[in-house]
């Protein structure tokens, strides 16, 4: 089945960053990155020693405490802020790197495809009937699961049925289906064969260098995967996305409350290392882990109590420049601008359990096309507080605007990379400080609460490390 692809035009929500070392309003468009890349390079008595030492003491040269706390109050009185945070420090020197999107190759492909599906795949051939009878019937089994419990979680999860009869038909049908499903599905070696997707703008449909494949493999056990690679530049960016069981609701869950029992006979440090050897062998040595919990995968975004799926440890792995690490938040990309494209972040997000690895996305990677500057000048960690009291308050500062009350509580400050956008596609890693925390914006209903954040995965402020700019994450 081809694959669609809408471009959709975004308004600018946000401009991306400022390039001025004391800011004097939320967010300024800088465009002169040379600016920060000759204040990256400048002497001063928070610049980089020259002493060869190999591990970097950044709390003594920044005059960073361990930890850092205040309270903060908005002007407009409905927002505050309170600051109890461990300040993470890395011990390595922070670069100024320029980087470029990357573009799989087809040797790229054949090593995703040899990692995670086997060196000798079998790929179903019909697009129509891949499913087998095994597979419908675990299906079935949940669905008649879910309608035995209607009246206490299943409308819920079945929102789209107004009454329990509808949802009866609708199982009627995956059994009528289940009948017909072969015991096991016709096969063929994997051929490479790049499809075109079809592009459409509001110019109609247009011509593109991008390509996909995408296909699913009968495995030994006769279970089924699935694979897509994204080889894109143009209208997409590449990635890719594995998933051990084909049609699977499993999925990365980016904020679920993750206080469950640990049921996996797995310790995490264990499936982390299932994770990291996968990744080695897909040739991604690059990508060092940024983010771990344990958590559950509920079908599509229902959080019910008392329906749970399969627990898994969920890892992110971001991109390390010269061991220089950059932080996982909860934001995934770069809103557009007039000034640059939309950006996403680079990561690899993982799903493991004691079968292994049960879900891997890859987006967005980058390859590195020049280090602007080996190890970067920064400002004191006090100059920083100085603008996070300022900024925090004003930036994105909702509450004030339409006078309802907020309370963003900071869990830790962490100096890393991020990139940025450049005009020209590309990008910059720049060494930054995140603020992460979370906001107690709970759901108040029977079966769920939520909060923003509660992972401790949100960003509510990035500042530049060299020149003090906010950064945007949105």
């Amino acid at each position: 089945m081809k694959k669609h692809i809408c471009i959709i035009l975004l308004a600018a929500l946000l401009c991306l960053f400022a390039c001025q070392p004391t800011p004097d309003s939320p967010i300024v468009v800088g465009k002169d990155q040379s600016a920060m890349i000759e204040k990256a390079q400048e002497d001063s008595p928070y610049a980089s020693p020259e002493t060869g030492e190999q591990a970097v003491d950044w709390y003594a040269r920044l005059n960073a405490p361990e930890r850092y706390t205040t309270s903060l109050t908005s002007a407009g009185g409905h927002l505050t802020v309170e600051v109890d945070a461990p300040v993470i420090l890395p011990d390595v020197e922070l670069p100024v790197v320029r980087i470029a999107p990357y573009v799989f190759t087809d040797e790229d492909a054949q090593r995703f495809v040899t990692a995670l599906l086997g060196d000798d795949p079998q790929c179903v051939t019909s697009e129509d009937n891949w499913r087998t009878r095994a597979m419908w019937d675990k299906e079935i089994l949940q669905l008649k699961n879910d309608l035995d419990h209607w009246d206490e979680y299943g409308n819920l999860i079945w929102s789209g049925f107004d009454t329990r009869e509808e949802f009866e038909k609708y199982l009627q049908g995956k059994i009528a289906k289940a009948a017909d499903a072969p015991e096991r599905p016709e096969t063929a070696p994997l051929t490479w064969e790049w499809e075109t997707p079809n592009v459409w703008t509001a110019d109609g449909k247009q011509e593109t260098t991008d390509r996909y494949i995408a296909f699913t493999v009968l495995n030994e056990d006769n279970s089924e995967s699935s694979l897509a690679i994204d080889k894109a530049s143009e209208y997409s960016r590449c990635g890719l996305r594995y998933m051990r069981e084909a049609g699977s609701d499993v999925h990365f869950p980016y904020d679920i409350d993750n206080c469950w029992q640990n049921e996996l006979s797995i310790t995490q440090e264990e499936a982390q290392k299932i994770a990291e050897e996968k990744l080695r062998q897909m040739g991604l040595d690059h990508l060092a882990c940024a983010f771990k919990k344990n958590i559950r995968s509920y079908r599509g975004d229902s959080v019910v109590e008392g329906n749970r799926y399969e627990p898994f440890w969920a890892f992110v792995f971001t991109p390390t420049v010269n061991g220089a690490p950059m932080n996982y938040t909860f934001q995934p990309i770069v809103e557009p601008t007039d000034y640059n494209r939309v950006w996403q972040y680079e990561q690899c997000r993982v799903l493991v359990d004691e079968k292994g690895v049960a879900f891997l996305e890859y987006d967005a990677p980058c390859a590195v096309e020049e280090i602007k500057v080996e190890a970067a000048t920064l400002l004191p960690f006090q100059r920083i507080c100085e603008i996070f009291e300022k900024m925090v308050l004003i930036v994105d500062n909702n509450a004030d605007i339409y006078d309802y009350d907020m309370h963003d509580r900071i869990t830790s400050v962490r100096l890393s990379m991020v990139s940025i956008p450049e005009q020209n596609g590309g990008g910059l890693l720049v060494p930054c400080w995140d603020f992460m925390g979370e906001s107690p914006w709970f759901n108040d209903t029977p079966h769920a609460k939520e909060s923003i954040g509660s992972d401790g995965t949100y960003c509510y402020l990035t500042i530049n490390a060299i020149d003090g700019s906010i950064i945007s994450r949105q």
